[in-house]
């Protein structure tokens, strides 16, 4: 069996599952992107594109050769993440045409999204349409996918949950012995409380709620507290004057993208990481409990309402809620054993999703 998987651009986090074939599964798989990477959104110094296997680059523009190889290998499975290009868009369509099975995989779609215009909006209803009524299953990123779609009426049959995986194997020992490293670095003080997060910097990410939620903090609290924010994006120079605005320059560091390891190296040595997204398709719950730690994350992030328990590996709350962020903070800086006793329930809940259980859905389930 064959499985062509085929997506835009490589991530960190597919090519945690991507490994899977490489280490543990003998399953042939086939690697589609359409760019070999993207250095303006990600300025990661390695190109992670062929990291495992050599993929095929089948571009943005109109690719006959790739859409022919995909019409006509009928006994390989075909796994289309997104609607990202003409030649995937195309895709879906021959193969709703053709009545052709093949698998979907994406997070929660929305297409009543506000930040669309009224074409936009009818291009995404028509893609949804097409989903539907072809002999597709749809691999949904979490719960929340899973369920908006057996909302809109899709058979439950049709539907799996393949969350976003991380490693889950660390040596967090290792990971450990770097915290002179990184303390160090960000000036951080041995008793101080150390606040991790991290994505693209953008409205939607919340990262300006965690910061006015810094400012509700008692001033006794909020001088032993270090945050810092790693990513990039267009909101970045708001987040600046606002961490400005409330005289948060000593607890709040803003940090450019890292590589995969130095983040889980910062991660591993917090005290806690914060998802504090008004809206996240999955997002990095997953990968502050794989590094034992406590998470705090919103009900707008998926992968915080897959994985916490509520007082048990972290707490959920309302994104806007920035006092009740605030009181999760400080509770956790009040109570270390209780920080100690959920950073470990944290591993063991990364520990019951290892990477290759998505493997063994993609070959299992998938058709």
């Amino acid at each position: 069996m064959k499985i062509n998987l085929i997506q835009d651009l490589a991530t960190p986090h597919n090519n945690v599952l991507i490994r899977q074939f490489k280490d543990r599964f003998y399953c042939n798989i086939n690697l589609w992107y359409a760019r070999d990477q993207d250095q303006l959104r990600y300025k990661w110094s390695t190109n992670i594109t062929h990291i495992h296997f050599p993929a095929e680059i089948y571009g943005n523009s109109f690719n006959w050769k790739f859409i022919k190889y995909c019409l006509l290998h009928h006994d390989e499975k075909f796994i289309i993440v997104g609607w990202a290009n003409i030649n995937t868009r195309l895709l879906h369509l021959l193969f709703f045409l053709l009545r052709r099975p093949y698998n979907h995989w994406t997070d929660m779609p929305n297409i009543e999204s506000c930040d669309v215009n009224v074409k936009q909006k009818l291009m995404r209803w028509l893609a949804f349409n097409i989903l539907r009524y072809s002999k597709a299953k749809v691999l949904c990123v979490g719960v929340t996918a899973l369920n908006y779609f057996r909302n809109l009426g899709f058979p439950g049959s049709r539907l799996v949950n393949l969350p976003i995986f991380v490693e889950t194997n660390e040596d967090l020992p290792a990971y450990h012995s770097r915290r002179q490293q990184v303390f160090s670095k960000y000036s951080i003080k041995a008793d101080d409380f150390v606040l991790s997060a991290g994505s693209r910097i953008i409205y939607e990410k919340g990262y300006d709620l965690l910061v006015k939620a810094v400012g509700l903090l008692d001033k006794e609290i909020r001088q032993h507290i270090k945050v810092l924010i790693v990513g990039d994006g267009p909101c970045v120079p708001d987040l600046e004057n606002l961490v400005e605005e409330l005289n948060l320059s000593g607890q709040i560091l803003l940090e450019g993208w890292m590589e995969i390891e130095d983040f889980k190296v910062l991660i591993a040595n917090s005290d806690v990481f914060i998802h504090p997204a008004r809206s996240d398709s999955y997002g990095g719950t997953t990968l502050g409990m794989a590094m034992g730690v406590p998470v705090i994350g919103t009900y707008g992030a998926g992968a915080a309402v897959d994985r916490i328990v509520q007082g048990g590996n972290g707490f959920l709350y309302d994104a806007e809620n920035i006092q009740t962020l605030a009181n999760f903070i400080a509770l956790l800086y009040r109570n270390p054993a209780f920080r100690k006793r959920m950073g470990e329930q944290a591993g063991k809940t990364a520990q019951n999703w290892p990477p290759s259980r998505g493997a063994k859905i993609l070959i299992e389930k998938t058709i």
